[in-house]
């Protein structure tokens, strides 16, 4: 089944460039690349923060 979708000239032409970019043969696989894009970066931020010192709980509760 296909359908047909409306954007604006210069979301057409970002997907036009991508296209080209990612050598995609149509518009829906460009979408489908968007897709699972923006799905990879829901995981886990992991090692985004090399330099970050790790956690360690101080021996006093301040909330005493």
């Amino acid at each position: 089944m296909t359908t047909t979708i409306q954007v604006k000239d210069d979301v057409q032409q970002m997907l036009d460039r991508l296209k080209k970019e990612i050598d995609a043969k149509s518009y829906d696989e460009v979408i489908r690349y968007l897709f699972k894009k923006a799905k990879r970066m829901d995981r886990s931020h992991f090692g985004s923060l090399p330099k970050l010192e790790s956690f360690q709980r101080e021996e006093i509760d301040r909330l005493d």
